[in-house]
């Protein structure tokens, strides 16, 4: 599906309703140029399951992890197993060999979702995402996003 975005908070409007479909164990490939919206989908899909997290980019970190908060979040059924997102960016790597280091196979659970962005930066895919989500920069604050 294809979508146009006109601010951030419509981005985070369209992550949130993403969010709501999943049931965990998702790797979801967040691909775009810097500044395209990655980090702003992220923040609107861990806010709709129910993080009270400030969500940041894991550029320098790598890896972000948020804990969902079911006391204060949704109580949808359809998502209630979800209990993590793991938060990464690859962008600062420069061989996949080096992503040995964050034991991502430790990471794939039922009861989290992974949001990646930079996925793709190697020469082949290293990842077979369940969602790629893509971003461009269109006139202004306008996304266009497109959900596979």
């Amino acid at each position: 599906m294809k979508y146009t975005t006109h601010s951030a908070e419509e981005t985070k409007a369209l992550a949130a309703e993403l969010a709501r479909t999943l049931t965990g164990g998702e790797f979801v490939a967040l691909v775009g140029d810097l500044g395209a919206g990655k980090t702003t989908f992220a923040q609107g899909f861990v806010s709709a399951l129910g993080s009270s997290s400030r969500v940041k980019s894991p550029t320098f970190t790598v890896m972000n992890e948020y804990k969902i908060d079911r006391q204060g979040g949704v109580s949808n059924p359809a998502i209630s197993r979800i209990a993590r997102i793991v938060h990464l960016d690859f962008y600062r790597f420069s061989d996949e060999k080096e992503l040995g280091a964050l034991e991502l196979e430790n990471e794939k659970r039922p009861d989290t979702v992974i949001l990646a962005e930079w996925p793709n930066i190697f020469a082949k895919d290293v990842f077979k995402p369940d969602v790629t989500v893509t971003f461009k920069h269109a006139e202004g604050d306008t996304r266009e996003i497109e959900v596979l």
